[in-house]
């Protein structure tokens, strides 16, 4: 059951952020593993990360992680 809904959540990841397929697999864990929590359509609202993302910003975008409310909601999990 686990493995199909992590399925679910890649396929509408790339259905809905297209950007994500062209990351590498480090990457794409650290936003499933949010979508897997916060669902897709609540990732999507992380547009200043998304867009950090987007253009390689990394760092920013790990910064934009920590300081969000899903950060503090799941603790430790965020930081690795």
């Amino acid at each position: 059951m686990l493995l199909n809904d992590a399925m679910e959540v890649t396929l509408e990841l790339s259905e809905r952020w297209p950007h994500w397929t062209k990351l590498d697999t480090v990457r794409q864990i650290v936003l499933a593993n949010m979508a897997f929590n916060l669902g897709v359509t609540g990732l999507l609202k992380f547009s200043h990360t998304l867009t950090a993302v987007s253009i390689g910003d990394y760092q920013g975008a790990a910064q934009r992680m920590l300081q969000s409310k899903w950060a503090t909601q799941v603790g430790k999990r965020a930081e690795r």
